[in-house]
């Protein structure tokens, strides 16, 4: 038998890199916590008794997503933090959609190398801090170190999210009419979606063209790059709490054109006036470095609008007010349509 025994260190797993990075961010994790949660961090199972107060026949609202090729950027500027306040945004926007109230969220991280100091940067600074801010659980989650699978660098990370809502309350577009006011809350940048296109379109710049400042965005191109999906869960809960919605879409791949007409009956069409729309300016810095047509834009990214809401005119102003943090504005109705729903762009 050799002298040189394997371990499961020297085979790319380190169990202390991972116990360090756990202990790191174990206090951020917990306080997100409330009684809800019997079973959190360590339990082979996480466990959570939900609140039914008020609720006489409960819906579990369920949504799971990951960040995509975005890690691919994340990892290269070292934004650990901004990655774990992505999927928390992009999960949880997904459940808010038919009015369900967050609960609990798991997260998914398969990685090249665990380094603990960055391992608490993405789950304790940015997935549980994203979660506190919304009253959501941070119950459970994996972080596997596979050399094998990832390149150095690499990394992926997803997001598993779970709400409530009583049946009898489910935004399902059926309380839509013609003349329904649609209300659009502003991104701050490209979010999650499209950045397979993004990454294509600066392939060739170098890293000071990525770093340095750029006068129309205010900042460098990363930074407007990766900033983190805005997650709408306080101001549309409190919009739903009020009775004010009578649909709502979350503004991802597909944008507005493909994600508004999946919450709007069959017979009623969506009209979106685009000069309501203030498209920020990282949207023509990749049109213009990219070369994109105008329509491959607006279908891939949300070109400003990072969610949307569909109200009665009367009900407009209140929600506005609610979502004032977002720079709501009106961008559009609902109109007579034949057939399956549709958009349908005015300039």
């Amino acid at each position: 038998m050799s002298e040189n025994t394997l371990d499961y260190q020297a085979s790319g797993v380190s169990i202390e890199a991972q116990d360090e990075a756990i202990a790191a961010f174990r206090q951020d994790v917990e306080s997100t916590h409330g009684p809800e949660v019997v079973a959190g961090v360590g339990a082979f199972g996480a466990a959570f008794a939900p609140d039914l107060t008020g609720i006489s026949n409960p819906v579990l609202v369920n949504s799971t997503d990951s960040l995509g090729t975005k890690t691919i950027v994340h990892s290269r500027f070292g934004t650990w933090e901004n990655a774990g306040r992505d999927v928390v945004g992009c999960v949880v926007n997904d459940i808010i959609v038919s009015g369900a109230r967050p609960l609990y969220f798991l997260d998914y991280l398969g990685i090249n190398k665990v380094v603990p100091e960055q391992i608490h940067q993405m789950v304790g600074k940015g997935i549980a801090a994203a979660c506190r801010e919304i009253g959501c659980a941070l119950i459970g989650g994996e972080i596997a170190e596979m050399r094998d699978v990832y390149k150095p660098g690499d990394f992926d990370l997803a997001g598993f999210a779970v709400g409530l809502v009583d049946r009898s309350r489910m935004l399902d577009g059926s309380g839509c009419r013609e003349g329904s006011v649609l209300i659009g809350l502003e991104s701050n940048g490209v979010h999650c979606n499209g950045f397979s296109l993004v990454r294509a379109a600066f392939s060739e710049l170098n890293h000071d063209q990525w770093t340095s400042y750029n006068e129309d965005l205010d900042s460098s191109l990363a930074h407007a790059l990766l900033q983190p999906t805005v997650c709408y869960a306080n101001a549309v809960g409190r919009c739903f709490n009020a009775g004010l919605l009578q649909a709502a879409a979350h503004i991802s791949g597909g944008g507005l054109q493909d994600n508004v007409p999946r919450v709007v009956p069959d017979g009623l069409d969506v009209e979106v006036d685009r000069s309501a729309i203030s498209i920020l300016p990282v949207f023509d810095i990749i049109q213009s470095h990219g070369n994109i047509s105008t329509d491959e834009m607006w279908h891939v990214f949300n070109m400003g609008i990072g969610f949307a809401l569909l109200v009665s005119p009367e009900s407009a102003g209140p929600a506005m007010e609610i979502c004032a943090e977002h720079s709501p504005r009106v961008i559009g109705r609902l109109v007579q349509g034949s057939g399956k729903s549709k958009l349908v762009f005015r300039d």
